[in-house]
């Protein structure tokens, strides 16, 4: 079975070079066959790079979206499915984990970490301060050291809401907005805040709850009791389409930073007001 799923991979990364190639040849960029399929532009990113997507009818449509004869679509479009029927593996379990240690140890072995937060500041830029009023279940409600691993990289995405959304008496924010500069500072950290304007997008997904995904290969949710695992294909690929829908609505670099500091400069008006 393992193996099956192994050649699935393999096939899906060989659909994805051929694809690029073939869109390169045709002096087209990837926002243009975005546009032209009607689907997310990081979604033909993912296909290129041999990545699943939540469903091969987005590859079908990519394939249509490139000028291609009719046997060469046809072609691609049986390899993509035979692909992606390979690369489902056989599980014996509803790849579902509720064990308390489980987000630790993906994150101890992934090496791209992808992070949505619509509430609550990303766990792994959490200062104990904020973990410790917003009383958070788990591992995760703890800053973890896989941030010094510079063989990492993660991207943590943010919305407005979660930076105005003070945990307790709100005593931990002011250190809290310094701690996220300053992690924005790492090479090996990419921060986006996704900004309020942006909910009402074409495309965007409802940001219901804030989730983790390692590598393409499993999701975690923490919920208010403790943190859920999730590793079947479908529900990672879905996740990975989300987080990449909520990135290509988000600002980075400077832009980013000065959503976060007029979100601390408007907590300490509301500071100054109260005390």
């Amino acid at each position: 079975m393992v193996e099956r799923s192994v050649m699935g991979q393999a096939g899906l990364r060989e659909v994805g070079a051929e694809l690029r190639r073939l869109r390169m040849a045709a002096g087209l960029s990837g926002v243009e066959v975005a546009a032209r399929a009607g689907v997310p532009q990081p979604a033909v990113s993912r296909v290129e790079t041999g990545q699943r997507v939540s469903s091969p009818d987005i590859v079908e449509r990519i394939i249509a979206a490139l000028p291609v004869d009719q046997a060469t679509a046809e072609r691609l479009a049986g390899r993509v499915r035979e692909a992606y029927a390979a690369s489902v593996p056989r599980r014996v379990d509803a790849g579902v984990s509720f064990r308390p240690a489980s987000a630790g140890e993906w994150a101890a072995r992934a090496q791209a970490i992808s992070d949505f937060q619509s509430a609550v500041i990303p766990a792994l830029l959490r200062t104990p301060a904020y973990a410790e009023a917003a009383a958070l279940p788990g591992a995760l409600a703890r800053p973890a050291p896989v941030l010094d691993d510079r063989g990492k990289r993660f991207t943590f995405l943010v919305t407005e809401t979660a930076l105005r959304t003070w945990p307790g008496t709100g005593e931990s924010m002011p250190d809290q907005f310094g701690h996220l500069a300053r992690a924005a500072e790492r090479p090996n950290v990419t921060l986006g805040i996704v900004p309020g304007r942006a909910a009402g997008r074409a495309q965007l997904p409802l940001p219901l709850h804030g989730f983790m995904v390692y590598d393409d290969q499993a999701v975690t949710v923490e919920t208010f009791t403790r943190t859920l695992t999730l590793t079947r294909p479908d529900d990672v690929a879905a996740y990975a389409e989300a987080f990449d829908a909520f990135a290509a609505a988000a600002t980075f670099g400077e832009d980013a930073q000065a959503l976060v500091d007029q979100a601390a400069a408007e907590f300490h008006r509301v500071w100054r007001s109260i005390h």
